[in-house]
């Protein structure tokens, strides 16, 4: 396979470069480079103090900038560092080595020292490299995974950086179902909720609600507790509507999660439905303790302490739910 690097041109477009364009290129950067190194940014002429910046020792904060010199300091360390105006800038250099399907290229991105790993992700998806939200995708720098969450400043990256991304297999989503029998009638209460452990880690997806049995939707909102307790620490706060049954055969309405949960094997989690009123929905029967899932996964049902619901581990709400192991 041809070497190749993304890279913008004159006009800021993205070109992939092949080949002896390569000798092009690099020739081309090795003059920029040099003349960078002779010539100041008129931005960095006036660095506002108390910024982020790039430094040959990496990311510092300007705290002094006095003839030409700027006096940096580094994350927690109280001592101050000079360094010459020239050899700081505002952004930084970062060199992405994409593996994906067997073919490798190199993409060249330029990055605000201020921003977050997740900005690469937002680099990347504007040239179609990679998707927009990066989860089928590790990015690794100096051996380790870096979080789209932190900071640049965190993750103590350096100017011309060389990050590797790798693809990895996008998990299949997988669900259990609870109950054998669904019949119709039940008065829904003013809350209603249970309490389950996977013997597994997963993440938790999304979970399965029964509709309404007359031609009435239901507001309200779903909560996931860390605990057996409905007084524990609270992990998701969602608002849903659950539209009525179209038939008897389609008697259950997916809810998808803003965000996905992270379940601990052998903790117990509570999923707690507030519905704004009552309505007659259906409900199913025959559930068990303990149901084997998919990937070796099994889901232990137990009731919510501290409070008298209606759902339970025979029968109730809540007829599934959705994770990824």
């Amino acid at each position: 396979m041809s070497n190749s690097i993304w890279n913008q041109d004159a006009k800021g477009e993205w070109k992939l470069y092949f080949n002896t364009e390569l000798d092009i290129y690099y020739s081309r950067k090795k003059k920029e480079k040099a003349k960078e190194k002779n010539d100041v940014n008129i931005i960095n002429k006036n660095f506002v103090l108390g910024t982020l910046v790039m430094t040959p020792k990496g990311i510092g904060r300007i705290i002094k900038n006095q003839e030409g010199i700027a006096h940096i300091r580094f994350k927690q360390d109280l001592k101050e560092y000079q360094i010459s105006i020239n050899d700081v800038s505002n952004n930084f250099n970062c060199y992405i080595t994409f593996i994906k399907e067997g073919i490798i290229d190199i993409i060249r991105l330029q990055l605000n020292v201020d921003g977050k790993v997740s900005d690469i992700i937002e680099e990347l998806s504007k040239i179609k490299k990679i998707n927009s939200d990066g989860d089928n995708y590790n990015l690794i720098y100096n051996k380790n995974f870096l979080k789209k969450e932190n900071t640049f400043e965190q993750t103590n990256i350096m100017n011309n950086l060389k990050i590797l991304i790798l693809e990895i297999a996008k998990k299949t989503e997988s669900k259990i179902c609870r109950f054998k029998t669904v019949n119709d009638g039940f008065l829904r209460l003013s809350r209603d909720g249970i309490c389950f452990s996977s013997s597994e880690n997963i993440k938790l997806l999304g979970i399965g609600l029964y509709r309404p049995i007359r031609d009435r939707k239901i507001n309200g909102f779903v909560q996931i507790i860390e605990g057996s307790s409905i007084f524990n620490k609270k992990i998701l706060n969602q608002n849903v509507e659950i539209t009525p049954a179209p038939n008897e055969l389609n008697t259950i309405l997916k809810i998808k999660f803003s965000e996905d949960i992270i379940c601990k094997k052998n903790t117990d989690y509570c999923i707690i439905f507030y519905p704004e009123t009552d309505e007659r929905i259906y409900f199913g029967n025959g559930g068990k303790e303990i149901i084997e899932g998919d990937k070796g996964v099994n889901f232990t049902f137990k009731k919510v302490s501290d409070v008298n619901l209606f759902s339970n581990v025979i029968n109730g709400n809540f007829p599934e739910i959705y994770y990824i192991k």
